[in-house]
């Protein structure tokens, strides 16, 4: 019998649903594949159908949290603010979303996102990496800088924002107001480095 794409999305979401509350109760890397199809009431081969690994599942529920966090970005943005704003607003965006899935996040992002040579590269983690960088170009655009920044520049931005995420997975002060703290430093930081000092088009941004 043939499924229908309804239902085969009705069983991913499923899969998604349990594997999240699995990964929060248990810890991501104390969750088997087994026990999420078994709380799925799925059969483990249809599962690594939907789904190849852990890691893949748990990617997706980040990039779905980091997609709401971009449309949720956009209906707050003015246009007033200057660049270290917007990308602040940005990156907070991604991490007021993200919330829900902070107890397992830290060894999910640090194996998906990891800038490290790595045998077996997460696909959703490369996706997420790509759409995330390309935001921040677009916001620089916006901003004056007619080239994008370079390779170095935007590896630099990568190394902060992986520091701001490893930091924000641990953060116990009230509303992660340290996080805030940290991620308007880095942002500061990296304004800088792409404006320069003196330059005509840094003038504006130089902190």
């Amino acid at each position: 019998m043939r499924i229908s794409e309804q239902a085969k999305q009705a069983t991913r979401l499923r899969i998604l649903d349990k594997a999240a509350e699995l990964f929060c109760a248990k810890g991501f890397d104390d969750s088997t594949t087994r026990e999420i199809a078994l709380a799925a009431g799925v059969a483990a081969g249809t599962m690594f159908n939907y789904f190849p690994s852990k890691e893949t599942m748990a990617m997706t529920m980040v990039t779905e949290a980091l997609r709401q966090g971009l449309d949720e970005f956009r209906r707050r943005r003015t246009n007033e603010e200057d660049l270290t704003e917007e990308l602040f607003l940005f990156i907070a965006s991604g991490l007021r979303r993200l919330q829900p899935l902070r107890p397992f996040l830290g060894p999910v992002l640090e194996r998906s996102l990891s800038p490290f040579p790595r045998k077996a590269v997460c696909q959703e983690g490369e996706a997420a990496r790509l759409s995330h960088l390309a935001s921040v170009q677009e916001i620089i655009g916006r901003h004056g800088f007619t080239e994008a920044p370079d390779y170095a520049a935007m590896t630099i931005y990568w190394s902060l924002y992986l520091g701001i995420l490893a930091f924000w997975t641990n953060d116990t002060s009230p509303n992660q107001e340290e996080s805030q703290a940290l991620i308007d430093y880095s942002l500061r930081v990296f304004v800088q480095v792409i404006s320069g000092t003196g330059e005509e088009r840094g003038a504006a941004y130089a902190c």
